[in-house]
């Protein structure tokens, strides 16, 4: 059974955010990779009659243990173009797999040399093209206006420091962090502040009072690892610094909508089974290993104000 310990007395502010720390327990134990170690990995296209999909790519794994790749994490390598992964990705040890992505650099279709990990969307775009399926229970990506809406969000974050040649949202927010007073404030202030407990495996990010994002690993290294990017993504979509506390009722509120508890199965890969389900208000995705245990969780406020137009 999984239960939540929430400790409120650690709670962190970072600029406008709160931060709180989480803490669930019976999860999985199996060990597994996450960011920034997919440099490990490789990325290939994928070709049809038409030439390369966009919408998918090879991703192999030479190594010896599991991969989770989360919602929203950019790869640049060699591909053609800079994508985002669509969901969580689960890649086992010397596994190849298809994975879905989508395009977030819109000007460039040609060889060319990126950084592997450009680090995670904004919850903008990467929550774009998701709607909430009410007769299955769940969100779901629609795949014909997935891209158009994550091309339009990305001109949105353009739009706040100029447009780029190739319209790259990984170079969009490398060089935005260093000029753009929210996100690199919040970025300058998570150096100091976000630093994981000893037992914590959850976060929950919060901002204007309301529960933005809850994340979870059933590994506290992989959280460790994941924060300060997730967090960068975050400031992204943050739009002043202004700081409204977050209040108890709140976080069970948030908690209990997301049913992690009553999720729908999706797909089993050979090492994990994919989940499903939350709200009309939260978009709650997860994965559990062969024996029922979590593996990780995100629930995302899908009607928060920062998101309410995505």
């Amino acid at each position: 059974m999984t239960t939540f310990n929430i400790f409120k007395t650690k709670l962190v502010r970072v600029g406008p955010l709160d931060i709180l720390p989480l803490r669930l327990e019976g999860l999985s134990r199996l060990k597994y990779e996450v960011p920034p170690a997919i440099t490990s990995l490789n990325f290939r296209e994928l070709k049809n009659e038409g030439g390369p999909r966009i919408e998918s790519i090879e991703v192999s794994n030479p190594t010896d243990i599991p991969f989770i790749i989360p919602e929203g994490w950019i790869v640049g390598a060699d591909l053609l173009q800079v994508r985002t992964f669509n969901r969580a990705t689960h890649i086992n040890a010397h596994a190849t797999i298809i994975a879905s992505v989508s395009c977030v650099e819109k000007g460039r279709f040609s060889a060319g040399v990126n950084v592997v990990d450009g680090g995670r969307s904004p919850l903008s775009v990467s929550s774009a093209g998701w709607n909430f399926n009410l007769s299955r229970g769940f969100w779901e990506i629609n795949q014909e206006e997935r891209q158009s809406k994550i091309w339009r969000q990305i001109t949105i974050q353009e739009s706040k420091n100029g447009s780029r040649p190739t319209h790259s949202l990984e170079q969009v927010m490398r060089e935005d962090s260093l000029t753009l007073n929210v996100p690199r404030t919040i970025q300058m202030v998570s150096e100091s502040t976000s630093k994981i407990m000893k037992g914590q495996n959850g976060v929950l990010i919060a901002f204007e009072g309301e529960p933005l994002l809850l994340e979870m690993f059933s590994d506290t290294a992989a959280l460790k690892k994941t924060i300060k990017q997730t967090l960068r993504s975050v400031s992204f979509d943050v739009d002043h610094l202004g700081h409204t506390a977050l209040l108890e009722s709140r976080i069970r509120e948030f908690i209990e909508e997301a049913n992690i508890g009553r999720l729908q199965h999706l797909a089993d890969e050979d090492w994990a089974i994919l989940l499903s389900g939350g709200s009309s208000s939260i978009n709650t995705q997860a994965s559990m290993d062969v024996e029922g245990r979590f593996l990780h969780i995100s629930a995302v406020n899908r009607k928060h104000r920062i998101l309410l137009e995505v």
